[in-house]
């Protein structure tokens, strides 16, 4: 990971190569011919090609945009309305200025140019110091073909926004160059196995660019709903800069200076004193019990007795008098005073500042760069053991923390010694499905009863789910059905053990009626698994499957063959795993007469696959969902 994260000074070592230009206007035979992106068919547009030029100007930093789209189907037409955001404030911290626009499509096999003019071209006021600029092309159509251009010049030189090369749609080209000069040093802060492996790179006496083609939108897949953190993009920090007198001035602080002024911040809103706290809780027995025992009593409290609203931050936008007044706070603002009544009780715990998954960040930037973090996680000691403790999940029992906040590593906040660290969080969640099948000989009806013991967080999405279906007054049987399910589900009951045992229990009934009318009975007795589809389908993934943790799922169905049928056809006995053993799967049938037992157990042993291995895990997984579909045959025996 050290690699990817290094300051300008390794931009010597790029090969010096003559940079490309794009003009407008200069629109190629191939970009005219092109109807369909090659490889990501189906997309509604493309970004044909993009670039940025940034350069220092005037105590600003000074940027030309410039891109160019193409309409490929009637859904790609909303990207003829461009929206540019950015932030002007009280002080015009940013400002665009200089839009250029034209549109190009063919009329009678001739290509016409249209310009847009300032009457499409419009300023919009956001509120709380943000605008946006708005570009029309209003008469767009497939295979139109959009220009446009624009300056921003930015008064914040200590972070700057460098580049995106990735967008919702494709990208053919994209180009970023920045000029530096000698009085400003920056880090820089790359991302994307792109930018790292295939970019062209050029440095040459100051000028600094890359060079990207040919790249994937940028969208949610099946199992990565966090792909931002994986966008291919650079950006800058300021590092330090030349003074008037000549020496240069630091302007990076270390870690350790760092954390003292997010203390002395906390402790300016009341968060690192614990007098409030104390008349909060003293209807509260805090006397007794272990450490640990104490810290889950005070999580329960303010988990039950504070509103939790708000975005997640690490700066609390309210004192703690006024938390404990309002009775509501953000995440961050809870944590923050839970932190201060561990330490009330002499409990030694600290802030953890963390990137949270979907943030943008797949890996830690190395130097104090404060912006990385959006959240705030606890570490304390409790009965000599560290424990992580998080309270941004209201059905959350103690000791858990948010998936999204299940990270790698973050930000350990301590006087005079704060540090980065890594984040250790171990549990074991799994499903543990146990099915019985028989025919009833009252009803007539086949009844498969299922039991499904789900543990740690595997238990936490079934509450959530229990939630959801209140809340929409829907049944919770509902809850059990899915796609192609044949049968009528009954009996649906859920019972939360979390808090006292790790692990949620459901049961329900699988239903078919008039069964014992049928010669054959078809049946699947693993019908409960949420793969027994297959969720990966498309043919190439730009992102890793990211299943959010390790976990398991283990089935058991016995099946009771009744008087007077026999068995007809059952699934062969499979056992699968993929390269590098990332996950394995196995499956089995055993047929003991009356009974015929079917087992199966599914380990996801690594939470992230690598896109490499995305052939293996979709065909492994088209195996998985082929024999937890699979049917069980029962026929009846011919009378002699």
């Amino acid at each position: 990971m050290n690699k990817f994260f290094l300051g300008l000074v390794l931009f010597l070592g790029y090969t010096h190569l003559p940079a490309q230009s794009i003009k407008m206007g200069e629109i190629s035979e191939t970009e005219w011919a092109m109807t369909e992106v090659p490889y990501e068919s189906g997309a509604p547009a493309v970004i044909l090609a993009s670039s940025g030029d940034s350069r220092f100007f005037g105590g600003m930093l000074e940027t030309s945009y410039f891109y160019r789209l193409k309409i490929l189907t009637e859904a790609g037409k909303e990207y003829a309305d461009v929206r540019i955001r950015f932030y002007r404030g009280s002080s015009g911290t940013e400002n665009i200025s200089g839009i250029k626009a034209q549109l190009y499509h063919a009329v009678d096999g001739q290509y016409v140019e249209t310009k847009i003019g300032k009457e499409h071209i419009h300023m919009v006021d956001l509120g709380e110091g943000y605008s946006e600029a708005r570009i029309s092309f209003p008469d767009a159509q497939v295979g139109s073909i959009l220009e446009y251009s624009y300056k921003k010049g930015d008064k914040n030189l200590t972070f700057l926004d460098g580049w995106s090369f990735q967008r919702s749609i494709p990208t053919i080209f994209s180009k970023y160059q920045i000029n530096m000069v000698p009085q400003f040093e920056y880090k820089m802060i790359g991302q994307g196995q792109h930018f790292f492996t295939k970019s062209k790179r050029v440095a040459n006496n100051g000028l600094y660019s890359w060079e990207l083609r040919d790249l994937h939108s940028l969208k949610e897949e099946p199992y990565m709903k966090n792909y931002r953190d994986y966008q291919e993009r650079v950006e800058f920090q300021l590092s330090r800069y030349q003074s008037g007198g000549g020496e240069f001035v630091d302007v990076l602080n270390t870690w350790e200076k760092l954390g003292d002024e997010l203390i002395e911040g906390y402790t300016t809103k009341g968060y690192y004193k614990t007098s409030a706290l104390e008349r909060e809780l003293f209807s509260l027995d805090m006397s007794k019990g272990t450490q640990k025992e104490k810290a889950a009593r005070a999580y329960y409290y303010i988990r039950d007795n504070f509103i939790n609203e708000g975005e997640d931050w690490i700066y609390p936008n309210q004192s703690l008098n006024q938390l404990l007044k309002s009775k509501k706070g953000t995440p961050g603002e809870l944590i923050l005073a839970y932190m201060g009544v561990l330490r009330s009780q002499g409990i030694t715990c600290d802030p953890v500042l963390i990137g949270s998954k979907g943030y943008g960040r797949s890996d830690l930037i190395l130097f104090p760069f404060l912006n990385q973090f959006d959240e705030i996680l606890l570490l304390a000691e409790l009965d000599g053991q560290q424990q992580f403790i998080d309270l941004s999940d209201s059905q959350a029992p103690f000791g858990y923390v948010d998936i999204d906040k299940q990270v790698k590593g973050g930000f350990l906040v301590q006087k005079g010694k704060s540090q980065l660290i890594d984040i250790p969080i171990k549990h074991q969640s799994n499903n543990l499905v146990i099915s019985t099948a028989y025919l009833d000989k009252e009803t007539g009806e086949l009844i498969i009863k299922n039991t499904l013991r789900s543990h740690h967080y595997q238990g936490l999405q079934v509450m959530h789910a229990v939630e959801r279906y209140k809340k929409s007054e829907k049944p919770l049987e509902e809850m059990f059905s899915s796609d192609g399910l044949l049968m009528e589900v009954r009996n649906a009951k859920v019972e939360n053990l979390l808090e006292e045992n790790n692990y949620v229990n459901s049961s329900f009934d699988y239903v078919m009626k008039g069964a014992n009318e049928a010669e054959t009975l078809v049946f699947n007795p693993l019908k409960v698994s949420s793969f027994s589809k297959n969720p990966f389908t498309q043919e190439y993934r730009v992102f890793p499957v990211d299943f959010d943790y390790p976990f398991s799922e283990i089935y058991t169905a016995n099946i009771q063959v009744p008087e007077g049928y026999e068995v007809d056809d059952f699934p062969t006995n499979e056992n699968i795993t993929i390269s590098g053993g990332l996950v394995g799967f196995n499956y089995s049938v055993e047929n003991l007469g009356e009974v015929l037992k079917v087992t199966a157990k599914l380990d996801i042993r690594s939470s992230l696959i690598p896109v490499k291995n995305y052939g293996d895990l979709k065909y492994f997984m088209e195996t998985v969902a082929s024999k937890l579909s699979a049917p069980v045959i029962l026929k009846k025996v011919a009378k002699p």
